[in-house]
């Protein structure tokens, strides 16, 4: 389970597994239809990457992924 960084709020299982397929942190792209806002999308990957130690430039390529991957 991954949570929002300094809270005990759960990220939704859904949105993380995209999340970490978008950040490259694995390779199985998921087939879950879930959606979400732009506004949690970039809450996800922001508190994904700072936890793994990512690059910028690997989160603003994530935060793109959002159409492609949510809508």
């Amino acid at each position: 389970m991954d949570y929002f960084n300094g809270t005990e709020t759960q990220i939704s299982p859904c949105i993380a597994a995209k999340a970490k397929f978008a950040l490259q942190l694995t390779h199985n792209k998921p087939t879950n239809t879930r959606t979400c806002s732009y506004y949690y999308w970039c809450k996800v990957i922001e508190t994904l990457s700072s936890q793994k130690n990512l690059s910028i430039l690997a989160v603003e390529e994530a935060k793109n992924k959002f159409i492609s991957l949510i809508k």
